[in-house]
């Protein structure tokens, strides 16, 4: 199907070792590892990819096979009334399920995944396997929380969050933090289970800020901040933007769409490949991201993995645990807050040890073994 991408991802495959004088050991079979998953997700471009993007690749590593069927391409001509109505997402959605259905039908899956909105068609397809819809945000949230224009209410808080609640029904149902499953909650009245994001603490661990700086070309003496995400309103670029402009002494580094940037101490980085940014984070003396929505804010877990204080918005902040030892945590939205919290940062972030907020709740062997267990109990009862 043009258009529809379909991706085969299997886990690692162990060495075989011959047997050593005759004795065989005790081989032990992974009761998940002919397990055969789907997820049906959005498409991200490599410059867009986020969250969602690492999501399914800790789902891959947990898993012995995972096949991932999206929507890469918007056609061209294929807008009309659906670009009109804002059901781009919902349309994209069926062409990639019924790749999946064909895909099912030829060598069935024993469970299929789906994320956000991409799973309404599944709920009324009815495909014969136990189905769990993924939200890591909600379309009534997000609207909730970003949007001003009375259109752009009506189509993402209504529309498109009807079919986002859609996606839900009658599946099990797992969410991402606790502010999404009050939103799942609250706005859709569905019941949910809730299973945190993981983050690669081996990946993203401290590493010396001096060296990491030569090698990227920064200089040594002066403060820098990271902001990680899209250079737009609801990740609250306006608010970088004005703070950057208020504290010219400060270097801002921003990694993801590149823009153009008339201020001096703003540079644009680009899209960063996920397995660089370690790199910007060890350069950076503080994390910045005064986002208005997040459902979960996989960037911020990032930053403190690698021991990097954070100032943040309270949306950026999904947990429920005092962030004092991981930095500021901002309400609102003025650049004078923002610019004191990163003062207080900076100027003593020594006192800060996020690293230690991360390790015992978000390693990766925890999101493998919960979601593990969360799948076979599901195919145990049968669906």
């Amino acid at each position: 199907m043009a258009g529809v991408s379909h991706a085969t991802l299997r886990g690692s495959s162990h060495e075989r070792r011959p047997h050593m004088g005759g004795f065989k050991p005790e081989e032990t079979a992974d009761p998940m590892g002919d397990t055969r998953i789907a997820i049906l997700t959005q498409h991200a471009p490599p410059e867009q990819a986020g969250g969602v993007e690492v999501f399914n690749e800790s789902l891959r590593r947990s898993f012995g096979h995972v096949e991932i069927f999206s929507d890469e391409h918007r056609e061209a001509g294929d807008g009309g009334l659906r670009r009109v109505l804002g059901l781009e997402g919902p349309a994209e959605a069926v062409r990639a399920a019924r790749a999946l259905l064909r895909r099912h039908e030829e060598d069935p899956f024993d469970v299929i995944l789906s994320n956000g909105l991409y799973g309404w068609p599944l709920t009324l397809a009815r495909p014969g396997v136990p189905l769990v819809q993924v939200y890591h945000c909600t379309m009534a949230g997000f609207a909730r929380h970003t949007l001003t224009l009375r259109s752009e209410r009506l189509a993402q808080g209504h529309v498109m969050a009807l079919f986002d609640r859609l996606a839900g029904i009658g599946k099990h149902v797992v969410v991402v933090s606790q502010p999404v499953l009050r939103e799942v909650e609250s706005f859709y009245g569905l019941k949910a289970r809730l299973i945190l994001h993981a983050v690669d603490t081996n990946l993203f661990r401290p590493m010396d800020q001096a060296s990491a700086r030569e090698k990227l070309g920064l200089p040594q003496d002066t403060r820098i901040g990271l902001f990680v995400g899209r250079p737009d309103h609801t990740k609250g670029f306006d608010i970088l933007l004005r703070v950057a402009q208020g504290m010219p002494r400060v270097l801002f580094l921003t990694a993801g769409v590149r823009h153009p940037s008339l201020l001096e101490n703003l540079l644009s980085l680009g899209q960063i490949p996920h397995d660089e940014l370690p790199m910007w984070y060890a350069a950076a003396d503080f994390f910045f991201l005064p986002s208005r929505y997040e459902g979960f804010g996989l960037s911020t877990l990032e930053a403190l993995s690698f021991d990097l204080p954070i100032v943040v918005s309270d949306a950026a902040w999904p947990f429920p645990e005092d962030p004092s030892r991981c930095g500021v945590v901002v309400q609102g939205t003025r650049e004078h807050d923002y610019a004191k919290a990163i003062q207080r940062v900076v100027g003593s972030r020594s006192r800060f040890t996020p690293r230690s907020f991360v390790l015992p709740r978000f390693d990766f062997a925890m999101f493998r073994e919960t979601w593990r267990g969360y799948i076979a109990s599901i195919l145990d009862t049968g669906g």
